[in-house]
C-alpha cells in the first residue's frame, strides 16, 4: 500500500525539509497548475469531485478529466455515491420503504453506467458518504452496507473507503463503528481514506481534522483486518488532512502533519 496525503504548501514545505515521507500527493481536481506543482515535489493522483445519484454525469467535462488522469498517477475514478435530501422532497431522511429505496439504487446506478461508457467500469471506485440524520442533507438508505453493496456488485466497479465518513454516520445514527465498516462491501477495497474527526463550535461534527485517539484506534484496526486478508488490500492510503482553498487552508497546520502523518506511514508499514 503506497501513503498519499493531500497537497498543501506545509506538506510540500514539510516534504521539502525531508520532515515526511510520502509516497503520493493526492490533489484536487480543480486546478492543473496546482496539480502540476504538486508533481514536481512527488508523484500525484486526483480526488475528483463526482457525486453519482445526482443526476450531474451529463455535465461532467470528460476531456478535462481524461486529460488529469494522463499527466498524473490517478488509477481510479473516484464517486461519491449520493441520494440528497432535496432530490426526495416529502420522503423520510431514514425511510425503509423499498420503493424509495429503489429510486435511490436506480439513480446510482444509472450515473456510474453512464460514467462507466467512458473511463470503463473496472476504473471507477464508490465513497461512502455521510449521513447524519434528521433535518440534514443525506438520505440514510444511500450509507446503508446492503445498500452500497448492492451498488457494488450491480455495476462491477470498486469501493472506496473514508474511516471518518464512516465514524461520523455511526456516532449521528447509534451505529457501532466497527459493526457498521464491517458490513460494507470491502472484498472490493481499493483506497483507503484516513483522517480525524472533531467538533465544531456548535458541537457538529466535521472531518479533515487532527487524528485523535479514538480515530488512531479505528485506523489500528481496519490496518490490522486488511493486513489478516479479511478485506481487499487498497493501493493507496490517504491521509485526508491539510489542504487548499478557504476550506482546508485554516486547518492545514504544520506540526500536525510532522507528528501524524509519520505516524501513519509506520501503521501502514507495520500491518
Amino acid at each position: 500500500m503506497k501513503v498519499a496525503v493531500n497537497f498543501s504548501k506545509e506538506a510540500e514545505a514539510l516534504l521539502h525539509k525531508k520532515s515526511i515521507e510520502v509516497d503520493l500527493f493526492k490533489c484536487p481536481d480543480f486546478s492543473k497548475e496546482l496539480i502540476f506543482r504538486a508533481g514536481k515535489g512527488k508523484p500525484c493522483y486526483v480526488h475528483f469531485a463526482l457525486n453519482e445519484g445526482s443526476g450531474q454525469m451529463h455535465q461532467v467535462n470528460w476531456k478535462a478529466i481524461h486529460e488529469l488522469r494522463e499527466h498524473t498517477q490517478t488509477p481510479y475514478i473516484n464517486v461519491h455515491a449520493v441520494a440528497y435530501a432535496r432530490d426526495y422532497p416529502n420522503v423520510d431522511i431514514l425511510t425503509t420503504d423499498t420503493k424509495h429505496i429503489r429510486t435511490m439504487v436506480d439513480a446510482t446506478v444509472r450515473d456510474i453506467d453512464y460514467l462507466a461508457k467512458h473511463v470503463g467500469t473496472e476504473n471507477i471506485i464508490v465513497e461512502n458518504v455521510i449521513c447524519r440524520g434528521k433535518g440534514e442533507n443525506m438520505m440514510k438508505p444511500i450509507i446503508d452496507p446492503v445498500i452500497l453493496t448492492e451498488i457494488i456488485n450491480q455495476t462491477g466497479c470498486g469501493f472506496l473507503l473514508d474511516t471518518a465518513h464512516a465514524r461520523m454516520t455511526s456516532l449521528s445514527l447509534g451505529l457501532e463503528v466497527q459493526d457498521y465498516i464491517s458490513q460494507l462491501p470491502l472484498s472490493h477495497l481499493k483506497e483507503l481514506h484516513i483522517t480525524g474527526i472533531q467538533p465544531d463550535e456548535t458541537g457538529r461534527l466535521r472531518d479533515s481534522m487532527p487524528m485523535t485517539d479514538k480515530d488512531w484506534q479505528l485506523t489500528e484496526w481496519v490496518l490490522r483486518r486488511i493486513k489478516k486478508g479479511d478485506w481487499a488490500t487498497p493501493w493507496v492510503v490517504a491521509f485526508e488532512y491539510g489542504g487548499v482553498g478557504p476550506a482546508f487552508e485554516w486547518r492545514s497546520d504544520e506540526e500536525v502533519l510532522a507528528s501524524q502523518l509519520p505516524k501513519l506511514h509506520q501503521l501502514v508499514r507495520k500491518f
